[in-house]
């Protein structure tokens, strides 16, 4: 009950006839003090005003005796005579203005209007109670056409199409609740066309878009129409009817409307918009017979400001609008030359604000327009119907006007082809579906899903692999021990979850456990472990669930099974891969999602491309041969159609084999369909390209790119960058950036660092550094530098330039930014500090690190070298020898010379012996660096020096015999493996011993003489029991000699053999000239022994 504390005091000067209503010519209005409605909780104020105008806009603080001496005593009176509204009246008011608003919306030919619909999905609707206590069918099936009626009320119901030029229909239509892509079969799914039969009119009826509506396209129309509407739906409610274009949509934030001509960019729109808002606003053009050919309504809409008195004759028609039937003589002239009988009067000025109030009825438009002073004008907005000379409306136009309801007869021709095709299986399954249904689940058995399928996208989302595994057999567990029976949703997220951390066995088992089928498509029993006792939905054996399992045979690559899975979907039993003949599966389960689509067959060609193989490539090849070409001639439900994931799936199968040409050939194929490539396509291409040494060719691809309107993400800028770079071509990688940030694409940390690299592989370390720290202090891009791969190669300069403070400088800068050092970052300091020569705190570093990788690992190992740490070196490296395979044989072999050089640069024989000894007993063969490493450890000269002065400079007498007594050692080591010795290091070795005089060149002699001999044969110099000649004990290395040389020098003459040496052929005349200086003259030799 609505009631008037205090209200407005119309006085009424005077008043003119017009037509069936009377409009006052003129008016004034007394205010009353403390004006206010008291209103119930459901009154709608604003409703109520625009049926019952009331001037909400005075002072409240006026005076009563100040209002009431205003007034004329005659007026006065009426105070006493003010009715109290009626709560029934007013609600009756307000129905037939809610009525005359639908008949406005039905039947008004405005050539666009706005709606605002829900799009942050449908509120879960509670069963009626007494559901589970049906006691016979009419009154299950009166419950469930209940609830279908609440589930149409409370979701959008509404499903777009795209139509191209030419009147060409999109294979897929967009459902607005889901934002899914569905087929024609899709959007009949369990539901009636609106006006087929007498029955097809109740909650499950739905209107579809009609030949008819195509027709009144022009041919060149390109963009969206509404190809479905559910009967008593939110749309439906708001006068949205099959055939209407979409022409805008709200911006993600704000009211702004944006136009669309597109199903992605209507998708994209919704998805952004419902992150910030729970509702959207939608802007629709209706079709009439009297359209033009670009689809506007032919209707007038124009503005008058006139003056009371109006002078014209106006009446409620049917149709919801407040329509002119006559023209008084008296009328002011613009009114008789503007106005004509017919006109609509659309919307009336308010009184205060100048908004634009709607009509909706005869009493509302005269208390708008008295509400006025004398000669204050108001604003009134009209409308005109065009009268179009030869517009043609057809019978089946007619038809689809002249009622909401449209035969399926008269619909498009893929709505036909569904209605043909599916109404056979609609009664063989309704059995299967309503015994399906009869087994209804308790609340706490529901309760349990729900919260399984919430607990399971939660990790999904997380990526949290091990997790996963743990997630979906605890579902599993609880399902069977609470004797639930799965839905859809809740098996296909379980099977999702084991996808995800790539356990597709259990994918696999957990199919057959279900269903009793074998997951490989074939005819083999299965064996169920839980006897039976997991159990789903009839409805829930569909294309989705078969979707996860083709998922799970794609991450094994097995794509033989998901062959036999495909012809089983489509019943084909005669198909045999590998000894095994597929099974049917037709009729087991939802009979409306059983054929697979393109998506399904998109998933047994990844498994193919994913098998890398030639034979994998050809069954790819096969398949994606056996797929039509997108068009609108394909038949319905024959083999699904390619699309653009298929095309992109084929590029990028011969690109990872290297078929460049056959990538390229898929490419032509697809620009010559009527799909268009995009970003992914692009992606694949460049990256082939770049793979195959084309850089020219990716670079090319990006222009194309661009040049067909597809903007390049920055995943295909990153590739070219790179490759530009690793070219050194670095000025074209800068001019790459230039170009993202004039088109919008923002570099990110990924960008910089690939130029980073390439400046330090290009060895300008300092230019790396100044990129690093104008990047770090320019606010746009500050935040992408903290980053610990960037501040990585940021360390990794300063290592290069020697500058072990300013990379200390920068882990700082990393602890206060928050970026915890990573192992790579940490070797990167240690190879600073080596190139300060600080290799006690490289050691420490070192030292900090729990589990180093193979880089750490051989960077520390110098460190320990460099420091003097040549016990924990070599023990280090022994580990790694043993068995500790973190090293590999290259980085081995660099931490053994690095120990080499070091241990003999500090006179440390004994650890050099061991090290080498080490080396040749893990089976190494020392290369050139090696030998070289012991020429640099000993400071060795591989030519004799020419002048006096370099002669004397050599070493003490004591360290040179040392130096020589190991080259010794060497030569013995290396020719226990029969290994051949360097020249360079044998020639240092005969130097050596030409400088140190004495018996170092007397053995340095007889190594030469031991070469020269050709003859690599021990012989034992002994005393025979039954022989008269004398014997001496043999020569067993070349260091025994040394060591004991005055036992042998009696005995040595021209017949005595030495050990063997094996001298590189490489560089012989060195080798000569080292000979020549430790030769002997023939004579003074013999004397000299």
């Amino acid at each position: 009950m609505v009631k008037y504390t205090s209200a407005a005091l119309f006085v009424v000067l005077s008043t003119a006839r017009l037509g069936a209503a009377a409009v006052p010519s003129s008016a004034f209005v007394a205010r009353l003090p403390q004006s206010k409605i008291i209103s119930s909780p459901n009154f709608n104020s604003r409703r109520y005003l625009s049926a019952i105008p009331f001037d909400n806009a005075f002072d409240e603080t006026d005076d009563l005796t100040q209002g009431i001496s205003s007034i004329p005593s005659a007026a006065a009176g009426l105070l006493d005579n003010i009715p109290v509204d009626d709560q029934d009246e007013v609600d009756a008011l307000l129905a037939r203005k809610e009525e005359r608003r639908v008949a406005r919306l039905s039947r008004a030919r405005k050539p666009n209007y706005q709606i605002t619909l829900p799009i942050g999905g449908a509120s879960p609707i509670q069963p009626p109670p007494s559901m589970a206590t049906a006691e016979n069918a009419e009154e299950l099936a009166s419950l469930v056409a209940r609830g279908q009626e609440i589930a149409n009320a409370n979701s959008v119901g509404m499903s777009l199409r795209q139509v191209y030029s030419g009147r060409k229909l999109s294979e897929l239509a967009l459902d607005v609740d889901t934002l899914r892509f569905q087929s024609f079969a899709d959007e009949l799914q369990g539901r009636r066309v609106d006006g087929e039969t007498e029955s097809a009119v109740g909650p499950d009826a739905v209107q579809v878009l009609q030949n008819s509506a195509l027709e009144m396209l022009k041919e060149s129309f390109d963009g969206v129409v509404v190809s479905s509407v559910a009967r008593g739906s939110l749309a439906w409610a708001s006068g949205v009817r099959a055939g209407d274009v979409l022409v805008a949509t709200s911006a993600t934030i704000g009211g702004k409307l944006w136009p669309k001509s597109t199903l992605d960019g209507v998708r994209s729109a919704i998805s952004s918009r419902k992150v910030i808002s729970s509702t959207m606003d939608f802007e629709f053009r209706h079709l009439s017979p009297g359209e033009e050919a670009n689809g506007v309504e032919a209707v007038k809409s124009f503005e008058l400001s006139l003056s009371r008195p109006i002078g014209i004759n106006v009446e409620d028609t049917d149709d919801g609008f407040v329509t002119i039937t006559g023209i008084s003589d008296k009328a002011a002239t613009v009114v008789k030359d503007v106005l004509r009988v017919g006109d609509r009067v659309v919307s009336v000025e308010s009184s205060v604000g100048g908004q634009m109030w709607d009509v909706f009825s005869t009493d509302g438009l005269t208390s708008a327009v008295t509400s006025r002073l004398p000669g204050q004008p108001v604003r009134i907005h009209f409308e005109r119907v065009k009268e179009e000379e030869g517009a043609v409306t057809t019978p089946a136009q007619k038809s689809f006007f002249s009622s909401a309801s449209a035969p399926m007869s008269e619909a498009v021709v893929g709505f036909r082809q569904v209605g043909k095709l599916v109404a056979p299986t609609i009664a063989a399954s309704s059995t299967a579906v309503q015994s399906n249904r009869a087994a209804t689940q308790t609340a706490a058995q529901k309760m349990l899903l729900s919260r399984s399928r919430d607990l399971l996208r939660t990790y999904i989302a997380r990526n949290e692999v091990t997790k996963n595994v743990k997630v979906a057999d605890r579902v599993l567990e609880a399902v069977i021990d609470a004797s639930a029976v799965l839905d859809g949703k809740t098996l296909i997220l379980i099977m999702k979850a084991y996808n995800t951390c790539n356990n597709s066995e259990k994918t696999i088992n957990t199919f057959e456990e279900i269903f009793g089928l074998a997951g490989d498509g074939s005819e083999k029993e299965v064996q169920q472990v839980h006897g039976g006792k997991l159990a789903a939905d009839i409805l829930a054996f569909n294309k989705f669930t078969i979707s996860g399992l083709l998922r799970a045979h794609a991450v094994r690559a097995d794509y033989e099974s998901a062959l036999r899975v495909l012809a089983a979907m489509e019943g084909n039993v005669n198909l045999s891969i590998k000894g095994k003949r597929t099974i049917s599966w037709s009729g087991k389960g939802d009979p409306f999602n059983m054929l697979p689509d393109t998506r399904c067959y998109n998933i047994a060609l990844a498994a193919a491309a994913r098998r890398g193989t030639k034979e994998g490539l050809e069954a790819a090849v096969e398949l994606f041969d056996s797929m039509p070409d997108p068009s609108l001639s394909n038949p319905l439900l024959g083999k699904p159609a390619k699309n653009l994931v298929t095309f992109n799936t084929m590029i990028d199968a011969f690109a990872k084999l290297g078929q460049y040409q056959s990538a390229y050939g898929v490419f032509q194929s697809l620009k010559k369909s009527s799909l268009r490539p995009d970003r992914v396509t692009y992606t694949t291409l460049i990256k082939a390209s770049i793979k195959g040494g084309d850089l020219e060719k990716a670079i090319d691809l990006l222009d194309d790119m661009k040049w067909v309107g597809v903007q390049p993400d920055i995943v295909s800028y990153n590739n070219i960058i790179e490759s530009l770079c690793n070219a050194n071509r670095l000025f074209e990688a800068k001019d790459l950036v230039n170009e993202m940030e004039m088109t919008r694409v923002k570099p990110d940390s990924m960008t910089y660092g690939l130029l980073m690299k390439g400046l330090l592989k290009a060895n300008k370390p300092g230019p790396c550094l100044t990129l690093f720290e104008s990047a770090c202090s320019d606010q746009r891009t500050a935040e992408l530098m903290e980053n610990v791969q960037l501040y990585t190669t940021a360390i990794t300069a300063a290592a290069a330039l020697g500058d072990h403070e300013r990379a200390l400088d920068l882990v700082s800068r990393m602890n206060r930014a928050g970026v915890k050092p990573n192992t790579r970052t940490l070797t990167a300091l240690m190879g600073a500090c080596i190139s300060g020569k600080k290799y006690d705190a490289a050691v420490n570093i070192f030292s900090k690190i729990k589990n180093p990788d193979s880089f750490a690992m051989a960077v520390g190992l110098q460190a320990l070298c460099l420091g003097g740490k040549f016990d924990a070196a070599l023990e280090l490296i022994t580990e790694q020898r043993s068995g500790q395979k973190t090293l590999n044989g290259k980085q081995v072999m660099t931490g053994y010379n690095n120990l080499l050089q070091q241990a003999l640069h500090a006179e440390e024989y004994s650890v050099a012996r061991e090290a080498l000894s080490g080396l040749l007993g893990a089976g190494y063969i020392p290369s050139k660096v090696t030998f070289r490493a012991m020429m640099e450890g000993l400071n060795l000269q591989s030519d004799m020096p020419f002048t006096s002065a370099a002669r004397r400079n050599t070493s003490e007498p004591q360290q040179s015999v040392g130096k020589f007594k190991f080259l010794l050692f060497v030569l013995d080591s290396l020719e226990g493996r029969k290994l051949t010795v360097e020249s360079a290091f044998y020639s240092s070795i005969l130097v050596l011993g030409a400088q140190t005089k004495g018996l170092c060149k007397r053995i340095a002699s007889l190594l030469s003489r031991s070469r020269k001999s050709g003859k690599q044969k021990e012989i034992t110099l002994c005393q025979d029991e039954t022989s008269d000649e004398l014997c001496v004990a043999p020569i067993s290395s070349w260091e025994d000699l040394l060591e004991n040389y005055s036992s042998y020098k009696e005995d040595l003459g021209p017949s005595t053999v030495f050990p063997s040496i094996r001298v590189s052929t490489k560089d012989f005349g060195r080798v000569l000239a080292a000979e020549q200086a430790v030769a002997y003259r023939g004579g003074r030799v013999a004397s000299r022994r």
